[in-house]
């Protein structure tokens, strides 16, 4: 046995290493990754065949192929009833239309990117199939792009509609002639379209009714009759030209000598309704509405007499479509359920403006608190400390804007505020020197106060508002404030010179945060060709846009398809102005053409003269104290 041993030891050992040398763990290599496309082989009917009689298209492909997305991707041109049927069969992509087709019609099958191979997804881009009813075969075809009006975004999955009604508002309760589907870029083209002159329009199908009647959709029309041309575009060949590096997209987009540009907006409605009511104060209720409140809103108390007229203050935000309702009757807000009766006005069936009537039992529980500790016996005798209101102030001890003015901010309504008591002082050298200021009501708030004085750059301020300046409803007094402010030095900002030609008409030139949501930091109204300046801008990225405010109202508007008008033109600059500290910008923009209507100015005018009278006449009301 021992001899054997040694033989028998180096036998598992050779064993061991032949089992796990022999195999190699790792994945196989294999050849180079797939990235052709799928490409056509045969198609029933053939490719812009003539004279097709069935109901079932099939296309056979090169390879394998997944239908999981042609369903919702495919655009059939003249529109179906229905959506077909899709299924696949072998290498065969089967679509069932599921109805008698049109005599003498071409069809075209738009089905985007959504054709891709089964290993790799490698997708068969902007495929398009077409066939002809009858022995004419229509080839012609317009393009172009949606976009949305107010922000020139490009608008993808808008639906694009050809209608041969001629009336404006053709496509409120009738199905298209031809229709297509914008992609990511908001380009579109709808082919194989009949000699003629079509109304052209956009619409955000959101019910899939391929008309427009919503109020919540989005609209785009051209205001003349549109002319289908002959635009030669490319179309598939058999088989996939792997060296071209142009796509067929690429190919349509630049064959487009003249694009159409479509502006989607959302027309006005007025749908008035209360969409919440929140109790979230013994003295506060909040109200939420769908649309803007008139003058005409009215809140009755039904179960508790007011010991006093003035027993509420109504606080509205910049829109006027939601408001802090404040309870200034101390005994109103310490009683845990009020019912309230609300009147505002509402559209009914007709559009025409009533009165609704809606009843709120509003309930406030005071929260319980959950960390008291036990507090010792004298300290329980003690009596409990007066309940003071805090100012808040927009301040800054250090860079506060030259430009801007200090915001006090009360927590809620005051009875009583005695402005005598609020002191700005500046410091000189090593003393303080008060200082003179205007201050005024803000005209949406009256908890909330502006405070303007001419700063100086690199100034060092202190703004005092002495204790008890002001109490509210329940006599609550006001706590002491104190507060430095320190100016930003003048070589910190930035300025933006543009010299604005071309233009025709009033305009509004917006500056703009270089962000996604493009907050508006400031804007300018001229009346014509102008030098602006945006002064005292902090060092950062800018856009710039214009509204062509053909009304001169000072606010971008809408369109409106019953009347044919368009929105309002927005045009964005081209640059975006990036700023350092202590820099000049200028800039020269020259605008393209734009057409104003003179009676629309000249009547919106008068409007807005009588508006900014009732503006002037109430700052000066309100520039005093209580």
């Amino acid at each position: 046995m021992k001899k054997f041993f040694p033989i028998l030891l180096f036998a598992y050992v050779g064993y061991l290493v032949f089992t796990t040398s022999c195999a190699n763990p790792g994945m196989p290599t294999g050849g180079p990754k797939d990235s052709i496309p799928p490409a056509v082989i045969k198609t029933v009917p053939e490719f812009n065949g003539r004279n097709f009689k069935g109901e079932e298209i099939s296309l056979t492909f090169d390879e394998f192929v997944l239908s999981d997305e042609v369903r919702e991707a495919l655009v059939v041109s003249p529109p179906l009833k229905k959506r077909p049927m899709i299924r696949t069969k072998s290498k065969t992509l089967i679509i069932d239309l599921g109805e008698e087709l049109q005599e003498n019609t071409t069809y075209s099958l738009d089905f985007k990117d959504a054709i891709v191979d089964n290993n790799e997804k490698n997708p068969l881009e902007d495929f398009r199939f077409s066939f002809s009813t009858g022995s004419d075969f229509d080839s012609l075809m317009i393009g172009g792009y949606v976009k949305r009006a107010d922000n020139l975004e490009p608008v993808e999955d808008a639906l694009v509609m050809l209608h041969a009604l001629k009336e404006l508002s053709a496509f409120t309760d009738s199905i298209p002639d031809y229709i297509a589907k914008t992609d990511e870029e908001g380009f579109f083209v709808v082919s194989n379209i009949a000699p003629g002159s079509y109304r052209l329009y956009a619409l955000t199908d959101a019910d899939n009714s391929l008309n427009y009647n919503q109020q919540l959709e989005q609209i785009g029309f051209l205001d003349s009759l549109v002319i289908p041309q002959e635009m030669n575009l490319p179309e598939y060949t058999a088989v996939a030209d792997t060296t071209d590096t142009l796509s067929i997209k690429d190919k349509r987009r630049s064959a487009l000598e003249t694009p159409f540009f479509l502006m989607l907006f959302e027309e006005e409605y007025f749908d008035q309704y209360l969409e919440d009511a929140k109790r979230e104060r013994n003295n506060l209720i909040h109200f939420y509405f769908a649309e803007s409140l008139s003058d005409s809103f009215h809140v009755e108390l039904l179960n508790s007499t007011p010991s006093r007229d003035d027993w509420n203050y109504m606080e509205f935000n910049p829109t006027r479509d939601s408001l802090m309702f404040w309870l200034t009757d101390t005994v109103l807000s310490n009683t845990d359920s009020l019912m309230f009766h609300l009147e505002y006005l509402v559209a009914d069936s007709l559009n025409q403006l009533v009165l609704k009537h809606d009843t709120l039992d509003l309930n406030y529980a005071k929260p319980e608190s959950t960390s008291r500790k036990r507090r010792k016996k004298e300290e329980e005798d003690k009596p409990e400390p007066i309940p003071h209101i805090t100012f808040k102030a927009n301040g800054k001890s250090k860079g506060f804007d030259v430009y801007n003015n200090i915001l006090l901010e009360a927590p809620e309504p005051l009875e009583f505020f005695d402005w005598s008591m609020i002191h700005l002082y500046q410091q000189v050298d090593t003393l303080e020197e008060e200082r003179e200021f205007e201050i005024w009501q803000d005209s949406l708030s009256a908890r909330k106060f502006h405070i303007h004085y001419p700063w100086e750059f690199e100034g060092q301020y202190r703004l005092q508002v002495d204790s008890a300046a002001a109490c509210n409803f329940a006599g609550h007094p006001s706590s002491k404030l104190n507060q430095k402010i320190g100016i930003q030095e003048e070589s910190f900002y930035a300025k933006i010179i543009l010299m604005v030609g071309g233009l025709n008409g009033p305009g509004i030139v917006q500056l703009l945060e270089n962000t996604e949501d493009e907050k508006v930091l400031r804007e300018i109204r001229i009346a014509e060709d102008s030098e602006i300046e945006f002064a005292y801008l902090k060092p950062d990225k800018y856009k710039i846009r214009l509204i062509a405010d053909r009304n001169n109202n000072g606010k971008w508007d809408t369109g409106k398809l019953d009347e044919g008008i368009q929105p309002e033109q927005v045009m964005y600059y081209s640059k975006i102005l990036k700023l350092r500290s202590n820099f000049e910008v200028r800039e020269v923009w020259v605008l393209p053409l734009i057409q104003f209507d003179k009676e629309l100015i000249d009547e919106d005018k008068k409007k807005e003269d009588g508006k900014n009278s009732k503006r002037k006449q109430s700052q000066r009301s309100g520039n005093r104290p209580f």
